[in-house]
């Protein structure tokens, strides 16, 4: 117990510092580059954006982290002798890794615990912000319980739509109702369709009924030609789609009931189940990602090539990631199965490290 809590120490202490640099890059990179982008933007809130859009990064970059700290923890151990002398009192290199490797483990669960739903809301509050210094709108398109909600600019106000179900990319409603409102923030008008389907320009309502408001502040039917009413708009299938929330803006533990909601509506929800297997899968990544910074660091330091050993465990790790990548991008095309493709490359990852650490052990 008292070396498992030695290692324990050395391995946080490490991952405090690592953590520390990356997050001292990213503010700096991050901070440069948002002032480049709202120059013309009070300071402060360029530092409210840079403080939101820190959060994502280190998320992404956690894996990472943990793969240095671990290399830089047995590196240490290594120059200092006192991996030899662990190794010589009879604890093999798996005994050692397992502490180091636990903790990863318990901290990914944290991570999508606790950290999860933060970086979520901080993602959504930094797109805000800087829509609001760009000066557009925000998130045109939200899903819930009641369905599809989409909100578009009008040359004199702005109309709210509402529709029970929708197609794959939003252009196609159904049991939709358009509310009209003036520059002034007054309801005008009222639609009810059967159908909306969206055309160049315009929204093609179908089996459609319209009231608008009188001077006397009563709403009064107009005649429809045959139900059908031509709304202007300038929407487009794009901005729909991209207005659409990401998964990274949904808290884990919503993550479930929102793909339900989306489903529902119309939509696919297999870039929200993507995501949440790869949540899932994050324990197996940062366990892989320890073994990866020890399997490349358990070699004694007289042996020399030390600068090699930690080239190849960074590559190895932006391999894994690149691999990660390549096959979410396989899963959310739809190429492969979901947990094969969010689960696969952490599992490979974790059986070629410890294929490695066997090989190299001695003891």
């Amino acid at each position: 117990m008292t070396l498992a809590r030695y290692l324990l120490v050395c391995f946080l202490k490490a991952l405090i510092a690592v953590q520390a640099v990356i997050a001292l890059i990213v503010v700096l990179a991050a901070g440069v580059e948002n002032l480049r982008r709202f120059s013309d933007s009070p300071a402060g809130s360029v530092l409210r954006v840079t403080a939101l859009q820190a959060p994502e990064v280190l998320y992404q970059a956690s894996p990472l982290v943990l793969m240095l700290a671990s290399l830089v923890t047995f590196l240490r151990l290594a120059r200092t002798s006192e991996l030899v002398v662990m190794r010589a009192s009879g604890v093999s290199a798996l005994r050692l890794i397992a502490v180091p490797a636990v903790a990863a483990v318990v901290l990914a669960c944290l991570m999508v615990a606790a950290v999860n739903p933060i970086v979520a809301a901080s993602i959504q509050r930094g797109a805000d912000m800087q829509d609001a210094l760009r000066g557009r709108d925000p998130s045109r398109l939200s899903v819930s319980k009641d369905g599809l909600w989409l909100r578009q600019a009008d040359p004199d106000g702005q109309t709210v739509i509402q529709a029970a179900r929708t197609n794959a990319d939003g252009t196609a409603l159904t049991e939709a109702r358009f509310t009209r409102f003036d520059a002034d923030g007054r309801l005008y008008a009222r639609v009810e369709a059967g159908s909306a389907r969206l055309e160049a320009g315009d929204w093609a309502l179908e089996d459609a009924l319209l009231w608008q408001r009188t001077p006397d502040g009563r709403f009064d039917p107009a005649p429809l030609e045959g139900g059908r009413l031509a709304l202007p708009t300038t929407l487009t299938r794009e901005q729909i789609v991209e207005s659409f929330s990401p998964p990274e803006t949904v808290s884990f533990w919503e993550l479930g009931r929102f793909i339900g909601q989306v489903e529902e509506a119309g939509f696919s929800g297999r870039r929200h189940r993507l995501f949440l297997q790869s949540e899932l899968a994050k324990p197996a990544l940062y366990f892989a990602m320890v073994l990866i910074g020890a399997a490349f660091a358990l070699r004694p330091a007289r042996f020399g090539q030390v600068g090699v050993m930690m080239l190849l465990a960074v590559l190895a790790g932006f391999s894994l990631y690149f691999l990660k990548d390549f096959a979410e991008s396989l899963g959310a095309s739809g190429a492969l199965p979901l947990m094969v493709a969010a689960w696969t490359p952490p599992v490979a990852a974790i059986l070629l490290a410890l294929g490695l650490l066997l090989h190299l052990e001695d003891g």
